[in-house]
Formats: C-alpha cells, sequence, structure tokens
C-alpha cells in the first residue's frame, strides 16, 4: 500500500510540474524523520522519496481521499487539542516503528513561511526513544520562479484553493536535505534539539529560495539563491 501511495504521489508531482530532489540518503532500516513544514506539498514530495507513513493532526482524517489513503497507510492520528491524546500516540508512534515502519514527524507542530524554523516539541519523538531507532533530521526547502507564496500553506486557505496556486508555479522545485541520522540513545529533548540544528544548518537564509534566471552568453542559466 505505502508503494502505491508512493507511486501515487510521483504522479502527482510530475502533472503539477513540481520537482523533488533527495540530497544525502536515508537508512534502510526503521527511522523517525523529523521535518521543518512549509505545505501539504512537503508530505506528498516526502512520501514520493521515502518509504514512511507519518503523523497528523486528526482533522485531515475527514479530508475527502486524503483522509482515506492516510488511513490505509497506518499513520498515527494525533489530536493537537488534547495533550493527554499523547498518552495514545505515543504507543501508537512506538508500535509502527518497531513493526519496521519508518514514521515522517512535524515538530513543528504547523506549518510556516519558512523564514525561520518555529520551536519543536520533543513529545513524540518519545516514541523512537522507546522503540530504539534512529531519528533523521529532513530539512525541506522550495524554490520557484519568481518567488511565490504558494510554496507555503499557512493561514486559513483550504487545500482546494492552494492547488490551482501551486499548478500556476513556474519552475517549482521541492529539495529535501536529509542529515545523518541521530543516535537513539538520549533523551527525546536532545535528539528533537540535534535535529533542528541539522535542519537550521540546511536552511540557513530560510527555507523558501528564488530561482533566477542568470543571462550567459547565447544562454540562459537557473540558479536558486537564498531568499
Amino acid at each position: 500500500m505505502r508503494r502505491g501511495v508512493r507511486l501515487l504521489c510521483r504522479a502527482t508531482l510530475r502533472v503539477m510540474g513540481v520537482r523533488v530532489r533527495l540530497k544525502g540518503a536515508v537508512p534502510r532500516e526503521p527511522a523517525l524523520y523529523l521535518a521543518n513544514h512549509l505545505s501539504w506539498l512537503d508530505i506528498v514530495a516526502i512520501l514520493a522519496r521515502c518509504d514512511c507513513t507519518f503523523v497528523a493532526k486528526r482533522e485531515v482524517r475527514q479530508w475527502p481521499l486524503v483522509g482515506w489513503l492516510a488511513t490505509i497507510m497506518g499513520v498515527v492520528w494525533i489530536d493537537r487539542t488534547r495533550k493527554r491524546d499523547l498518552l495514545r500516540a505515543i504507543p501508537h508512534l512506538e508500535a509502527t516503528l518497531r513493526a519496521g515502519t519508518s514514521v515522517l514527524l512535524f515538530p513543528e507542530g504547523t506549518t510556516s513561511t519558512g523564514r525561520q524554523l518555529l520551536p519543536f516539541k520533543s513529545a513524540l519523538v518519545e516514541g523512537a526513544v522507546r522503540a530504539g531507532v534512529a531519528v533523521v533530521p529532513l530539512a525541506v526547502t522550495a524554490a520557484a520562479l519568481p518567488p511565490s507564496d504558494a510554496l507555503y500553506w499557512t493561514g486559513e486557505e483550504t487545500l482546494l484553493h492552494s492547488i490551482p496556486r501551486v499548478v500556476q508555479l513556474v519552475e517549482p522545485r521541492v529539495t529535501l536535505h536529509a542529515a545523518p541520522p541521530v543516535a537513539w540513545q538520549a533523551s527525546r529533548k536532545w535528539l528533537t534539539q540535534l535535529a533542528r540544528e541539522a535542519i537550521a544548518r540546511r536552511t540557513v537564509g530560510g527555507a523558501i529560495t528564488e530561482r533566477q534566471r542568470i543571462a550567459t552568453g547565447n544562454r540562459t542559466a537557473v540558479t536558486a539563491v537564498a531568499s
């Protein structure tokens, strides 16, 4: 099922004209991926390149098609309005990792504009500590020509409103920077801090970059510079 979802995500990105690049290597063994969060596009890009399920807020369960796919993928649901729900989610996350499935977690707890990292929440990282698996920092950066706020998804914008804006982007790119795994033999707070530092080093200047055309003789090159 995860392989089918991965193929579906790749097809979706192809139709939308979004290219995804993975820099670095992700482990073959199960791990907890910690990533910064810009948009719903992050999830599609990561699932297209990494064999994993993810942690999602319970509202996603009600989204047409997406909620159904997430459920059959074994997504770890979390009710962010109830702190006590962590008592259920952490053992669920631990069990998923012990069963051999990697899990993606956005420890910021919400999306951002990419200008700076939000604080990372460490509670769910306890699942990785209990399961004895590594934590893998995964920095997400995005670029388009010209820069656009369609690369991030914040506020009250709906998914149906966001998708057309992404489709209209010129040469959109998502890059996943996989840092070396962080050993699990530490406290969840320390692991979370190390992961955040690794992601911060890979998003210096912001996670949203600008693709600029630079004239070079008779040719036009495209490069990305920090916004």
